[in-house]
């Protein structure tokens, strides 16, 4: 069974068969020759039903008589204005229901590619294949001593002097330098949190250090730094066996963004695009667009 799950002539013919429900849900009702741009408008048990479900859903009860009679009056009234809209052409070259119609397509092709579920071979070969993305950070902790430019003449020249004093031995550290508006000890910090209180040139220049020695002066975003590294737990490469629920969303993400690019190039396959010459040299070859029109639809309308 998993095979045949796995099979594209499936996903196609499914996907297929969805499209062609969504088309008869989203026309139901409709005679295929209009009279006078609209068909008998059914109200039927199927409505009703819908109507009563998504209320139900909403507000965590049954709808009264009263209320189901006003849920049916607004089904009927945006069915009415809906269809003479399309009468009136409205719905042609507008922006947000072209990308409304493009999302609810693929949200059909999303559905249809998680059908298909990995097997352990596929997984292994995933995790094998993405190592870095299996690691945990690299994490440290350190003690640090604070001059403030702001309030020292040479501050640099003070760190400098401090740190001397620091390598022949103990010393108050509180004594040495100046206030800090954070902590003077990290902890256990990987280099994303540590970039974030100080900057990235001192994160950079904290994870080069080895543990159980005073290093400095080391710049950062509030001014110069003496710096005592006390951990540093070195990155690790995570068992498949910690990680097979990652594994398997990251192969379901990857699976699907491979289902999102062949399905829009058989749409590109399927359709006639006529790109003008005059716009070739703005916009580059058209094999480039489809990663784009997809982050662009995937927005929404603004």
């Amino acid at each position: 069974m998993k095979r045949w799950l796995k099979e594209p002539l499936v996903h196609f013919l499914v996907l297929g068969a969805l499209l062609f429900g969504v088309y008869g849900w989203l026309h139901r009702g409709e005679s295929g020759n209009w009279d006078n741009g609209a068909g008998p408008v059914r109200i039927t048990t199927r409505e009703i039903a819908f109507l009563a479900e998504t209320w139900e859903r909403q507000q965590q009860r049954a709808p009264t008589r009263e209320e189901l009679h006003a849920l049916a009056a607004g089904y009927l009234k945006e069915e009415l204005l809906g269809r003479e809209a399309r009468a009136m052409g409205l719905d042609q070259n507008d922006l947000v229901i072209r990308r409304r119609l493009a999302q609810k397509v693929e949200f059909v092709v999303k559905d249809t590619s998680r059908l298909t579920e990995p097997t352990d071979d596929d997984l292994h070969r995933f995790y094998q294949a993405n190592l870095e993305s299996f690691q945990t950070r690299s994490r440290v902790s350190f003690t640090h001593v604070f001059f403030d430019p702001e309030k020292r003449l040479d501050a640099a020249a003070d760190a400098k002097a401090a740190l001397a004093a620091l390598s022949r031995g103990p010393a108050a550290t509180r004594r040495l330098g100046d206030p800090f508006p954070l902590d003077a000890e990290v902890s256990d910090e990987d280099r994303q949190a540590v970039a974030g209180q100080f900057g990235d040139p001192f994160a950079n220049g904290i994870f080069a250090l080895n543990p159980d020695a005073w290093y400095g002066p080391i710049a950062s975003s509030f001014g110069l730094h003496l710096v005592h590294v006390t951990e540093v737990k070195p990155v690790r490469q995570l068992e498949f066996s910690e990680v097979e629920p990652q594994v398997r969303e990251r192969w379901r993400d990857e699976h699907q963004r491979e289902a999102d690019e062949q399905y829009y190039a058989s749409l590109v396959s399927k359709y006639h695009v006529v790109v003008d010459e005059e716009v070739k040299p703005l916009i580059g070859p058209l094999d480039g667009l489809a990663p784009q029109a997809t982050a662009i639809v995937a927005q929404g309308p603004k």
